[in-house]
């Protein structure tokens, strides 16, 4: 393979991360309801869509075929949320594993402002109709999930992409999050912005499962300060993910920026940011 140069002609500039997509998904997206307390995990001006009953969301895929990098794998959690009449995901923590992480990081905090982190192991396994997938970073596990296909844990429970089982083309959903974007200097954070990420997934397939959902927490990733109340249910899923457009939603003023990055930080960055005592040998 031939060396790369430090100039890149802008021509191939021009279509970066155009038509980005992270097609051939294929793991777990399941849902289920956690405790009102979660509301204080927020930053304002967000709110939860069901102060009573929350909902949270998670997937752990492998992202075989993603247009801007070679394979990688990826998980995160969130609450479903809303500003004004805008509802999405919020998502508190994304963790990515594999050849492709490092860009998939990259490229998704800084153009959409993701709360991107890179992990040790990802699995996602399935041997006929169970299914297991976790997550692990800096040796605690993060999330651990055991999937039995076949049904939901709660028989009310539906979700639009189970529509692609009863038609013969792909099924194409929409979906969304709200995200952060700031600038970080000498001063601190500014023009701090809460944007609504518009992305649509296309469904190939969606079977029924059944959800048994285990959190830990770390200093770094306090993934069980979203207490599992109930799992409603989940997929195994074979999908493609892309990005239509991404609209600014709220300006924070810069008092507000600091405010709201309480709830941002450990999303994106470890507590040893923020000392100096901070060793860590293996």
């Amino acid at each position: 393979m031939k060396s790369g140069s430090y100039f890149v002609p802008k021509e191939k500039i021009a279509g970066f991360m155009k038509e980005g997509a992270m097609n051939s998904q294929e793991g777990i997206f399941l849902y289920g309801i956690t405790d009102p307390k979660v509301k204080d995990l927020l930053p304002p001006p967000l709110e939860l869509v069901d102060p009573a009953n929350p909902m949270f969301y998670v997937y752990i895929v492998n992202i075989r075929e993603p247009t801007f990098a070679p394979w990688y794998m990826e998980g995160g959690i969130g609450l479903l949320a809303k500003y004004q009449d805008r509802v999405g995901v919020y998502f508190l923590s994304l963790q990515l594993s594999g050849p492709g992480a490092l860009m998939g990081a990259f490229s998704g905090r800084e153009s959409s402002g993701l709360p991107k982190k890179l992990c040790e192991r990802i699995v996602v396994e399935r041997v006929d109709d169970s299914a297991h997938c976790f997550i692990e970073r800096k040796g605690v596990r993060l999330i651990d999930v055991e999937l039995e296909i076949g049904k939901y844990n709660s028989p009310d429970f539906h979700t639009e992409a189970e529509a692609c089982m009863t038609q013969k083309e792909p099924l194409v959903t929409g979906g969304g999050c709200l995200l952060h974007k700031y600038r970080i200097g000498m001063d601190g954070f500014k023009g701090m912005e809460l944007l609504y990420y518009d992305s649509p997934s296309r469904y190939y397939s969606w079977e029924p499962a059944s959800a048994t959902i285990r959190l830990q927490s770390s200093i770094d990733d306090p993934w069980a300060e979203v207490p599992v109340v109930r799992s409603l249910g989940a997929g195994w899923a074979k999908s493609d993910n892309w990005v239509n457009s991404l609209t600014t939603l709220y300006k924070y003023k810069d008092g507000e920026a600091l405010d709201a990055m309480q709830y941002l930080f450990s999303g994106r960055y470890d507590r040893c940011t923020l000392c100096q005592s901070h060793q860590r040998y293996e």
